[in-house]
């Protein structure tokens, strides 16, 4: 009588399979709970779907993990960096430590040097970086291929606060072929003058060229 021959399908089981092929975390587990139910349900009901239900359960367990992973990493990786820009790299370079701030932009755009003197002209006019958020009143700005964006910031320090602008790289183009990236190529803080990192980029920028071809230099 528990057999998938037995009966009229349990309803149960199909939701548990679609939710275990979900791509959230909450979801693909609800294809757990609702498989258990379903193999209740096949067995005091005498439906169909016990096979459907058990498989749901075991792809639930294992899609979960890699749903959540993948998750994970989209949020440290592309979210919190287009939310907060490279609020963390710029704390740690004014206590002392550049490192986690040149990781957080294309590799080879800047010296150890050029962060240090970036970061102590920005310590000496607007004092301790607090935060980082996105400006509200001002729109971000994808590129035309779509891979890159320009996001609004406005950056609380110690002294005052002041608006700003960086340019994340997701994909750029290398040889013909798109490369992950996954960085700041730059970013912009304040006005008269505006303090650009890295300095390169200020031409650029100014003349408004950047982007254009969604590979920014």
């Amino acid at each position: 009588m528990t057999s998938d021959k037995a009966g009229t399908w349990s309803p149960w089981a199909l939701v548990a399979l679609a939710c275990s092929v979900g791509l959230c975390p909450a979801v693909t587990m609800l294809g757990v709970v609702f498989g258990l139910i379903a193999v209740r349900d096949v067995k005091l009901r005498a439906r169909r779907g016990l096979r459907v239900a058990i498989a749901a359960i075991v792809i639930a367990l294992l899609v979960t993990p890699l749903t959540t992973i993948l998750l994970m990493w989209w949020n440290n990786s592309v979210r919190e960096p287009m939310l907060h820009g490279p609020v963390a790299g710029l704390q740690a370079a004014q206590d002392g430590d550049v490192r986690p701030l040149l990781g957080q932009f294309e590799e080879g755009e800047a010296s150890a040097k050029e962060a240090s003197d970036f970061v102590r002209q920005m310590t000496a006019r607007f004092g301790t970086l607090d935060s980082i958020s996105q400006d509200p009143d001002r729109e971000a700005v994808w590129s035309p291929d779509g891979w890159s964006i320009s996001v609004p910031y406005v950056l609380k320090f110690s002294r005052e606060i002041v608006k700003g602008e960086g340019y994340f790289v997701i994909l750029r183009m290398d040889g013909g072929q798109r490369e992950p990236v996954f960085r700041f190529s730059w970013i912009r803080i304040g006005k008269n003058p505006s303090l650009f990192f890295p300095e390169s980029a200020r031409e650029s920028v100014e003349s408004g060229t950047e982007g254009r071809d969604g590979n920014q230099g």
